[in-house]
């Protein structure tokens, strides 16, 4: 199983993000008891709000797939995301030979 680090970019509707909060938590809280996610939380840069997602999966397509259903990414208040690779070398996730 290979580790991403995906990123959010959040739609400014702050309404609509407040309203859909709970059931995107609620998503994200059930692929972290599945195993498959890490970590996850919001990220503030200047003016852009988004967020930072730790999964697991077989390749890319895999942890882009695991999002689909986030209620956030399925009502267009993600307006954009990222994936990339993370191979962990030290620290508690990282895997030991």
């Amino acid at each position: 199983m290979q580790t991403f680090a995906i990123t959010y970019v959040y739609s400014e509707d702050t309404a609509a993000l407040d309203e859909h909060r709970p059931a995107h938590r609620a998503y994200l809280s059930a692929l972290a008891a599945s195993g498959s996610l890490l970590a996850s939380g919001p990220v503030r840069q200047e003016d852009m709000t988004g967020a930072l997602i730790i999964v697991q999966a077989p390749h890319a397509g895999a942890a882009i797939a695991l999002l689909e259903g986030d209620p956030f990414w399925q009502q267009g208040l993600v307006l954009d995301r990222a994936v990339v690779e993370w191979n962990i070398v030290i620290g508690a996730w990282a895997e030991t030979e």
